[in-house]
């Protein structure tokens, strides 16, 4: 090789030594900065900070751990679960069941699954009626058929067929003639409820609820508590008891001032439940601090009273001149013209028992003497409260009763009549709500259920006389008053400020 070529060799070697060097050096220069930049001065804390990088190794073994949030969410999502116990929708699973709670033990002679027997026992005193002595009172028996069809037609009660059966006596029969009527009904016809209108005797009462074992409801007539207990809560009343009417008798008396000054006296039948009325009465009395002058106890059968004019000769003698009676209707009246007749007036005081302050027995007895005057000064205690105006409970049974019959009875001029077609549809609904009761509460019903429904009808009412049953009462009126009798129309008519609501 040439010197020159040699030489040109050489320069070539050391300009590819020079490109490889500046290759090099730009390469090292492109891996510089991680070294030379001042986060690797500081890039050591993070490896000596493992203490800060366990947290995030902690937080994974704690989130895992917090994780549960996700794991404690389907924890607390119970909620969907929960849902169906909170919910008291699933609560009506009872009503699926026939028996949702234990049904008591009751009777079931006169109901069956598709019926229950009442049957009406009333004084026939239509004869009565049409010869004038007695207010009309309409077709009683139809009264009931009608509303018992109403009742069947929309289901029936607790899903039974009302059917009604009926059973008289004559007016003012005794207890040994009614016993025929409690009989037939009891144990010929197997009625499940015995319905007494009117004109009752305790006896007869007693007949059904406590000799035969069936529930009673009474339309009207006063009974002492005995009564009731001795018919072990099968007796319901519209009416009331003798110890609540009689008990409040002289408190009201004496707030009109009928009793202050006066010298009180009582005439009374001789049989049990005028007794009681005396004993509770004179227990009255002496709370207010009176006290009776002489106290008379006729003989009595049924409503009829012998020895009034020796009884009156007792009241004279004692200087009577407020006489507290609670004689039936014809011994009273007789008492009171034997009385006139020997020029003694005294005031009288009369009450619901023998229903003495019925506007119908007011217009039989007191309106048809030779002088119907005598009777003025007459003061009437009773739980029957005036209708202020037609109630809304009368007017639409009438209204009813008219639709299905094609008769219609005036307010005022067929009062009576008008009056009986809403007491006798208040029956038939109160006894469709106490079946109605039992069946959604028991799914069935028998005598237990069914008296467990009538007492849950707490809020009684008919006209304006308002009242309630319970498990402890079963005489519904809670409101008494006072009235007096006007001769010009041989009427009742009610003091002013003379009601008294009386302890439930």
């Amino acid at each position: 090789m040439s010197h020159t070529k040699w030489r040109t060799a050489i320069f070539a070697l050391i300009a590819l030594f020079a490109l490889f060097a500046t290759s090099c050096s730009s390469s090292e220069d492109a891996d510089e900065p991680r070294a030379a930049e001042p986060a690797p001065t500081s890039a050591p804390e993070p490896a000596d900070e493992p203490e800060p990088e366990p947290e995030p190794a902690d937080e994974p073994a704690d989130e895992p751990a917090d994780e549960p949030e996700p794991a404690d969410e389907p924890a607390d999502e119970p909620e969907p679960a929960d849902e169906p116990a909170d919910e008291p929708e699933p609560e009506p699973e009872p009503t699926a069941a026939p028996t949702p709670i234990p049904v008591p033990e009751g009777s079931t002679v006169g109901i069956t699954d598709d019926t229950i027997k009442v049957a009406i026992l009333r004084s026939d005193s239509k004869s009565l009626e049409e010869a004038g002595i007695l207010p009309d009172t309409g077709d009683i028996p139809r009264n009931y058929v009608v509303f018992a069809e109403q009742v069947n037609a929309r289901g029936g009660a607790g899903g039974r067929n009302i059917e009604i059966l009926f059973h008289q006596y004559p007016p003012g029969a005794s207890a040994t003639d009614q016993q025929a009527a409690c009989i037939a009904a009891t144990e010929d016809d197997q009625v499940a409820i015995v319905h007494f209108v009117g004109g009752v005797t305790a006896e007869t009462v007693l007949c059904a609820t406590e000799g035969h074992e069936r529930i009673a409801y009474m339309l009207s007539g006063i009974l002492p508590q005995e009564i009731y207990d001795r018919s072990n809560g099968r007796l319901f009343s519209q009416s009331m008891t003798t110890e609540r009417l009689v008990g409040a008798w002289p408190t009201v008396a004496d707030a009109q001032g009928l009793l202050e000054g006066r010298t009180l006296g009582l005439m009374r039948g001789d049989i049990g439940e005028h007794e009681v009325a005396a004993g509770v009465l004179k227990g009255a009395l002496a709370d207010l601090g009176y006290e009776l002058a002489d106290e008379v106890a006729l003989p009595c059968e049924g409503t009829s009273c012998s020895q009034v004019d020796i009884g009156l000769e007792r009241m004279q003698a004692a200087g009577v001149d407020t006489v507290f009676n609670i004689l039936p209707p014809s011994p009273f009246g007789i008492a009171v013209f034997l009385g006139a007749q020997a020029d003694w007036t005294p005031q009288w005081l009369v009450s619901d028992i023998e229903n003495l302050s019925y506007d119908s027995v007011a217009q039989a007895v007191y309106g048809r003497g030779p002088d119907p005057t005598l009777f003025y000064g007459l003061y009437g205690f009773s739980y029957g409260l005036d209708r202020l105006s037609p109630d809304e409970h009368t007017t639409e049974c009438n209204a009813v009763f008219t639709e299905v019959t094609g008769i219609s009875y005036d307010t005022v001029e067929n009062k009576d009549a008008w009056s009986a077609v809403g007491s006798t549809c208040l029956f038939i609904k109160n006894l469709e709500a106490a079946a109605n009761w039992s069946q959604e509460t028991y799914g069935t019903v028998n005598q237990t259920t069914l008296i467990q429904g009538f007492e849950t009808l707490t809020d009684y009412r008919l006209g304006d006389v308002t009242g309630s049953w319970s498990a402890t009462k079963h005489d519904a009126p809670d409101v008494v008053t006072m009235k007096e009798y006007q001769a010009d129309c041989a009427c009742w008519v009610e003091l002013d400020s003379a009601r008294m609501m009386l302890d439930q």
